[in-house]
């Protein structure tokens, strides 16, 4: 199921974290970085881990989505460093579809 963001939304994104199979918990990490498009975001400081679902949920604001090319597609990267220093990438970055909106006045 492709991932769709409207220019405006304000949420926080849903991101399972998986390398060679395994997911990878808050436990597994010293920092996760999320780029969305050319949005950077970051755990601790801008996501959070729901131990529960095994997801992380990227923030997003109006300012980070209406950042974003309209009627187009960005691409959400991820890499880990892990405890120990150890950093990998995610080889296969997720697509995401952004659709335009009408006002660009964050409320």
């Amino acid at each position: 199921m492709a991932i769709t963001i409207k220019q405006g939304d304000a949420f926080d994104l849903p991101v399972r974290v998986t390398v060679n199979g395994a997911a990878v918990t808050s436990a597994d990490v010293e920092a996760v970085e999320f780029m969305v498009g050319d949005v950077r975001k970051t755990y601790p400081e801008d996501a959070t881990y729901d131990i529960e679902n095994g997801m992380f949920y990227v923030s997003l604001a109006q300012q980070d989505t209406f950042s974003f090319p309209a009627d187009d597609q960005i691409m959400l990267d991820v890499r880990v460093k892990f405890k120990g220093g150890k950093v990998l990438g995610i080889p296969k970055m997720t697509p995401i579809l952004v659709y335009d909106a009408t006002s660009e006045v964050v409320i």
